[in-house]
């Protein structure tokens, strides 16, 4: 874990047992950052800003990654999901119009979904059969359901109904889908859930 990061043990209640058993999720080369977070970074009002940040998970496992971003004098913010091309170095473009000091930080974790579209992907190409991963898949759907806000809960009902009428490769084609893997991760609970420490930002007019 990055120095600064921390770990938000309670922000999975299926996630590890004991801290023995922590992923090692690493959060470093954050920037903007001026004197490492000592100064504020000098951004202009409007005007596109580059977020970009070192992201890597040591034991395995895809992962969400995304940048956080607040006046501070306010605890409400904005946030956006960040992207990697598989270096892991992610980017994020957010816009910022209220001039003043701002913060900006990082947050990272399991995506458990993912993963599993990522098992499920590999046991095709070797041949092997995927029903234990589709059981798995589907169950994951099920229990997101009993936790999500009700506003949530439609789309995902939906999705399960349209999967139990599907077999073979449309099924797994939808399990797989990008829209399936977007909507998991937006409503599914953040396992192991690792935060940077926030960064300052000048917005001028």
């Amino acid at each position: 874990m990055a120095a600064g990061a921390r770990f938000e043990p309670d922000s999975d209640a299926g996630g590890p047992a004991s801290s023995h058993e922590l992923p090692l999720i690493v959060i470093e080369g954050t920037m903007p950052v001026i004197g490492q977070g000592h100064k504020p970074a000098k951004v202009v009002a409007g005007q596109l800003l580059n977020i970009s940040s070192r992201v890597f998970c040591l034991t395995g496992g895809p992962l969400a990654v995304i940048v956080r971003w607040r006046h501070v004098d306010s605890s409400d913010g904005e946030s956006l999901y960040m992207h990697t091309l598989g270096d892991r170095v992610w980017n994020g473009q957010i816009r910022i119009e209220k001039p003043g000091l701002h913060v900006f930080c990082i947050d990272a974790w399991i995506d458990r979904y993912a993963g599993l579209c990522l098992a499920l992907e590999r046991a095709m190409q070797r041949g092997e059969s995927p029903e234990g991963l589709i059981e798995d898949a589907l169950s994951q759907i099920l229990q997101t359901l009993e936790f999500c806000d009700v506003e949530r809960q439609q789309p995902l009902i939906e999705l399960y109904q349209q999967l139990a009428i599907l077999v073979g490769h449309e099924q797994i084609a939808l399990l797989m889908d990008e829209s399936t893997q977007v909507q998991m991760r937006d409503v599914q609970q953040r396992t192991c859930l690792v935060l940077s420490p926030e960064y300052p930002l000048y917005v001028t007019h």
